[in-house]
């Protein structure tokens, strides 16, 4: 079996993996803490993603017509 990977696939893999070990660094969360760790983590999410600049061309279009 000689597969290829494809850019997507290696970036989705790198991403997974980032997530995976930031999980087992962080440890485990419990009780009450599960609502704030997800706000926290969403707050990180948010402030990673909004470092990169996305041209207006490369976005899907948002309009659907029936």
């Amino acid at each position: 079996m000689n597969e290829k990977i494809t850019r997507r696939q290696l970036v989705g893999v790198a991403a997974g993996s980032a997530v995976v070990s930031l999980a087992i660094a962080q440890g485990p969360v419990t009780g009450q803490d599960l609502d704030q760790a997800a706000r926290e983590s969403h707050r990180e999410n948010s402030a990673a993603l909004a470092k990169f600049e996305i041209p207006v061309s490369l976005e899907p279009a948002f309009q659907f017509k029936a």
